[in-house]
């Protein structure tokens, strides 16, 4: 009796693991390969985006320093769109001081809508009215 107890509980408790991927290709974390800006094409060095449930995550990834000025914020996706705001810096929770700081990671504004044009498991392309960004999956 006590052994069939302890094979329903163990069943019972896979079942009830929680999915924590809800996004579905977008979660992860991905490389800015290039930026279509103002008719130039540009190749950032090292910069990041990590998408993961309701948090974005973005910075410039180095091997030989702790993430410095690395910035977190919300996001909604909807499948063709990606809708970011609440912008802080991260670690600290410092805020956005000036909006140049986001500029660096091709971020203009407090709210930014990019349209999805490309999602897949490899690449992420997004637009919004001032860039267009495509990624790679890291």
């Amino acid at each position: 009796m006590f052994r069939k107890f302890l094979y329903i509980c163990s069943v019972l408790l896979l079942f009830s693991c929680e999915k924590i991927f809800v996004n579905g290709d977008l979660d992860g974390m991905w490389r800015l390969m290039h930026v279509e800006k103002a008719g130039r094409v540009e190749y950032p060095d090292s910069l990041f985006y990590s998408f993961q449930r309701h948090l974005v995550m973005m910075g410039i990834y180095s091997e030989t320093e702790h993430p410095v000025n690395w910035y977190m914020g919300c996001f909604d996706f909807t499948g063709d769109s990606i809708i970011m705001d609440n912008f802080y810096r991260y670690p600290g929770n410092d805020g956005v001081r000036v909006p140049e700081e986001l500029a660096n990671l091709y971020i203009y504004g407090d709210t930014v809508r990019f349209g999805v044009e490309l999602l897949n498991s490899e690449m992420l392309i997004i637009k919004s009215d001032s860039v267009r960004c495509a990624f790679r999956k890291w």
